[in-house]
């Protein structure tokens, strides 16, 4: 200290000290991993394999729903009936539930995952294009469940409705005795008008 004492003044001796302190505290966080860059990654990465798990709409039982944060027992048992009555075409078809809104939404959609016919311009002009060039419409009075399917607007939950309808009630005489059937309505009719037959 002597020998500094002759070379710096007091002040520098302090600004020196001050220096050897943080490069010795800079080494140690180095050293350690202990760099707020790091933490930060971690976090993210933490916070990304805390959201991986999504569900399909069309397929989710009741055991999955509670798990999502917002939907309990009796949220859960409405989701399942709206899906059993009308099949999900997007995921805002979730606020047609009573008692999710909006900011109820916001928090769990992201558990979901986004429906073959989901309403956004990069996957439906596809959707529609490459049903205008199906060769054949679709006889609403012999095909199975599968290729109910394939018609817009028809999940497994209706093309299982169309088929028990058909086995109660005979063949279809024309398109508007879908509508007797429950989650078919006007709109969906006119959607898929075009894209059945009755076999005539």
């Amino acid at each position: 200290m002597k020998k500094l004492n002759n070379i710096l003044t007091s002040n520098e001796q302090k600004l020196l000290l001050f220096i050897v302190f943080f490069a010795f505290v800079g080494l140690v966080m180095k050293y350690t991993g202990l760099t707020a860059e790091d933490v930060n990654l971690a976090d993210s990465l933490n916070f990304q394999q805390d959201h991986q798990l999504q569900y399909d709409l069309q397929n989710i039982t009741k055991e999955e729903l509670i798990t999502i944060p917002g939907i309990g027992e009796k949220k859960a048992a409405d989701v399942l009936r709206y899906k059993e009555e009308n099949d999900f075409q997007t995921k805002t078809d979730l606020m047609k539930i009573k008692g999710i809104g909006k900011k109820t939404y916001e928090k769990i959609e992201k558990y979901f995952i986004d429906l073959a016919f989901e309403d956004s311009t990069t996957t439906l002009i596809p959707v529609r294009q490459e049903i205008n060039h199906i060769p054949n419409k679709i006889n609403i009075n012999t095909a199975d469940k599968n290729e109910l399917t394939k018609i817009t607007g028809i999940g497994p939950s209706k093309a299982e409705k169309i088929i028990v309808f058909r086995e109660k009630k005979g063949r279809f005489k024309k398109k508007e005795d879908l509508l007797q059937i429950k989650g078919i309505g006007q709109k969906t009719l006119e959607r898929m008008s075009d894209q059945i037959t009755l076999g005539e």
